[in-house]
């Protein structure tokens, strides 16, 4: 009889210790789990970004602590606390398709007219100060500048910049007719609708700050796109010639100058040349005339042999005539011309 309750007792304290084995390793489990949980709450907002921790859907904290700036943050995982991040540093892009093309595609240069009309609720587009039909695509690009108004104070603000930015393009493209539109005016286009988003933008605090407005296509209607590529081209030949135009008039307006000036400069040093031999003069005749004054024979024979030496220069055969009181007689004798060297210098022609 004994044997039994032994094993009885045996029995029952294994199975007591195998439950407070049980019950340990429980324990230390709902302890890491709590500790999973905790860390859990562990987040990091990035560098252009910004977060806020709504605990049971309100924002948690005071003040400037209510935005979480970049950096390791924790707060109650989730279902206590949800972690909304707004990319407040990163440009975003609202693009707007909504009067464009449905295929997407502008008519091809050289492609053959299209057939048929536009097809209203598929085909977008948007109408002209003169009634004309244009396509066009566009993009908004912004930053959110309050993030809690971003986030929380306005519904779907994204769709609601978007549009905007419809409503901007229709009332500015009504303003200008097709030509500007397309062609001439198309900065002043984007300028307008720009600065009528950034109004409405403003107006209806949606908590962003826009950057720009970007024109990405603009098209006139296929059925007509043939006219408008004439017109386009006519006008690049016109540019063309009035461009070879222009450099021509520049080229001889140049050369015109540059003759102009090359004859003033000549007709400036001729001036200061003559001013300069006339002076020379002037200062010789001065003081010859100043000589003269003292001895009147010496100074007028010298200037007669002066005048008969340099008149005589360039004559190769010299004669001296002589008559006698009466004119009867006359006597010539040939002066002897220079002579001749025998050996010519080295520098001369052979």
């Amino acid at each position: 009889m004994p044997a039994p309750s032994s094993s009885h007792n045996s029995g029952h304290e294994a199975l007591t210790g195998a439950l407070n084995v049980s019950f340990r390793l429980l324990r230390w489990a709902m302890v890491l789990v709590v500790i999973a949980y905790l860390f859990s709450g562990v987040f990091i907002v990035g560098q252009h970004e910004r977060a806020y921790v709504l605990v049971f859907g309100k924002i948690a904290g005071l003040g400037t602590e209510r935005l979480k700036g970049p950096g390791i943050h924790w707060t109650w995982p989730r279902p206590v606390a949800e972690i909304v991040r707004i990319p407040t540093e990163r440009v975003q892009a609202v693009d707007s398709r909504t009067f464009w093309l449905k295929d997407e595609q502008p008519a091809a240069p050289d492609a053959p007219p299209a057939a048929g009309t536009l097809k209203p609720g598929e085909d977008g587009y948007t109408l002209t100060g003169d009634a004309n039909i244009i396509h066009s695509r566009w993009a908004v690009r912004f930053t959110v500048a309050d993030p809690e108004t971003f986030s929380f104070r306005v519904s779907q603000p994204v769709t609601v910049l978007q549009r905007e930015l419809d409503h901007a393009v229709v009332k500015c493209t009504a303003r200008l007719p097709v030509d500007q539109a397309l062609r001439t005016d198309i900065e002043a286009l984007r300028a307008a609708v720009e600065t009528e988003v950034r109004h409405r933008a403003e107006s209806l605090s949606l908590g962003i700050r826009i950057e720009r407005v970007d024109v990405l296509a603009l098209a006139p209607p296929k059925q007509v796109a043939d006219a408008f590529n004439a017109v386009i081209s006519s006008e690049n030949e016109r540019s063309e010639k009035m461009s070879t135009a222009r450099a021509a008039a520049n080229r001889t307006i140049n050369e015109a100058a540059g003759e102009a000036a090359r004859v003033k400069s000549e007709g400036e040093a001729y001036k200061r040349r003559v001013v300069a031999e006339v002076g020379a003069s002037a200062d010789y005749f001065t003081a010859v005339h100043a000589q003269y004054q003292k001895n009147p024979d010496i100074i007028a024979r010298t200037l007669w042999h002066d005048t008969l030496r340099r008149a005589l220069a360039g004559v190769d055969q010299k004669f001296l005539i002589h008559r006698n009181a009466a004119g009867q007689q006359e006597l010539r004798l040939l002066l002897n011309p220079e002579p001749t060297p025998l050996i010519k210098p080295a520098h001369a022609n052979p």
